[in-house]
């Protein structure tokens, strides 16, 4: 069988579970991936014969996509900021949407002379490791709750030869921070936000394969994480130091209110590729003339994206 007779192969067996574009796209996902190859060499080798052995373990593992499992999670690795991440079902994948929140940091901060940072629910480590490696003068330190994410995040960091400081803890701890009197200029998360009455509207491969922890809140409480956000920010940032958090395009009103409640300042909502409120920035304190800086940069920022 050819390269481009098993490309067909595989977009034909993920019908009716994607579209034939969707299909399509990740079947030629999954072979430039398996056979190393960019994509229009895909192309151009497309009459060249798999090996047997080859086709047996693609089968295998078009099984897997054919059930549902995602393409990250069947290759065990996923692209982010222009890095590779290990990945498995206990961390997201991770996605675009992030890599606009962690653009914007590198954005803001990439003549700051000294940064400390602290990514708190670092799943995979693509948010901390993208920075670390884009924002080398920033000292960076990671926390999740679980061990099994943490083991990964690790494992990554030394992949992308970066230095970061792991703890295990809970967000939602916030009389016990895991780095003692440490203080931070910068804390950026991407908590879980998204309403569980939700779930039945999403789809059935993010469901079924991802870690439903780090993705569903209680209705009851869709602020939970980051009331917690809040709170720790006031205990441990700078006085001139800003939180970054990617969020539920439906609650920005509420979030203002509540971090604006919790004595934070310069609220800024944001808006994603795809045109939904999805990130905020917010200062501790307010800026002030001697930081009007900030503010231009800012604006700099928000006018390119």
């Amino acid at each position: 069988m050819t390269i481009r007779e098993y490309t067909r192969h595989i977009t034909d067996t993920l019908q009716p579970l994607y579209d034939v574009h969707e299909a399509a796209a990740v079947a030629k996902a999954y072979l430039q991936a398996r056979l190393h190859l960019p994509a229009h060499e895909l192309v151009l080798r497309g009459n060249d014969t798999l090996p047997s052995p080859l086709i047996g373990q693609f089968n295998d593992e078009l099984l897997l996509l054919q059930q549902g499992t995602p393409l990250q999670y069947v290759l065990g690795e996923a692209e982010f900021y222009g890095l590779t991440f290990k990945v498995s079902p206990d961390v997201l994948i991770p996605r675009p949407e992030t890599e606009e929140l962690v653009n914007l940091i590198v954005r803001q901060h990439r003549h700051s002379p000294t940064l400390r940072i602290w990514d708190v629910g670092t799943g995979s480590g693509c948010i901390a490791i993208a920075l670390a490696k884009h924002l080398p003068q920033a000292e960076m330190f990671a926390t999740d709750i679980s061990e099994a994410a943490l083991s990964i995040a690790r494992a990554n960091a030394k992949a992308n030869q970066v230095a970061i400081t792991f703890a295990q803890h809970d967000m939602l701890d916030t009389a016990h921070l895991p780095f003692g009197d440490t203080h931070f200029d910068i804390l950026v998360s991407n908590p879980p936000y998204i309403p569980a009455a939700l779930r039945s509207t999403m789809h059935p491969n993010v469901v079924a394969h991802e870690p439903h922890s780090a993705l569903f809140v209680p209705d009851d409480q869709p602020l939970l994480f980051y009331e917690a956000l809040a709170l720790i920010g006031t205990k441990c940032l700078n006085p001139q130091g800003s939180l970054f958090a990617e969020t539920f395009e439906g609650y920005h009103e509420e979030l203002e209110r509540l971090f604006l409640s919790q004595g934070y300042n310069d609220f800024q909502s944001l808006e994603d590729i795809n045109g939904k409120k999805r990130i905020i920035f917010v200062f501790l304190q307010p800026i002030n003339d001697e930081r009007l800086w900030i503010r231009d940069e800012r604006q700099s920022i928000l006018d390119n994206l």
